[in-house]
């Protein structure tokens, strides 16, 4: 990362800090504690494998940030950057409207993270990958 790239790396590398955080909870916390996000009225019961799991898909997600954020000027890994915010936002209005596992409070943070990342990502595409 330079100076000369902007915030968006900085807001990459934040958000897989965060991605990062939630997967050692999901790993080192009880499982209600890891899952509390899904507490709506059709929520799965938690448990360990449900939590390692989410945990594991937070490790990818940040991994792709890490990388885009490093090498924000790779039109391919800033893609795949855009897609974890798209994945995110996919889960997160699913898990609310259709399972209903989720409900508007829970999903708060996460829509909120992965919808400014995913405006901030397509509005800049051009001048971080010249397309």
């Amino acid at each position: 990362m330079s100076p000369n790239d902007g915030y968006l790396p900085y807001w990459l590398v934040f958000t897989s800090i965060l991605a990062l955080a939630h997967s050692i909870i999901c790993y080192i916390a009880s499982p209600q504690t890891s899952l509390k996000q899904f507490s709506g009225p059709n929520h799965p019961p938690p448990t360990p494998l449900l939590a390692h799991i989410y945990g594991i898909k937070n490790v990818y997600t940040a991994l792709i940030r890490l990388y885009a954020a490093m090498n924000v000027g790779n039109r391919e890994l800033y893609d795949l950057a855009l897609l974890t915010y798209v994945g995110v936002l996919f889960m997160s209005v699913t898990e609310m409207f259709v399972w209903k596992t989720m409900r508007g409070k829970e999903a708060a943070f996460p829509l909120f993270n992965a919808g400014v990342g995913l405006v901030w990502m397509i509005g800049m595409r051009g001048w971080y990958v010249g397309a």
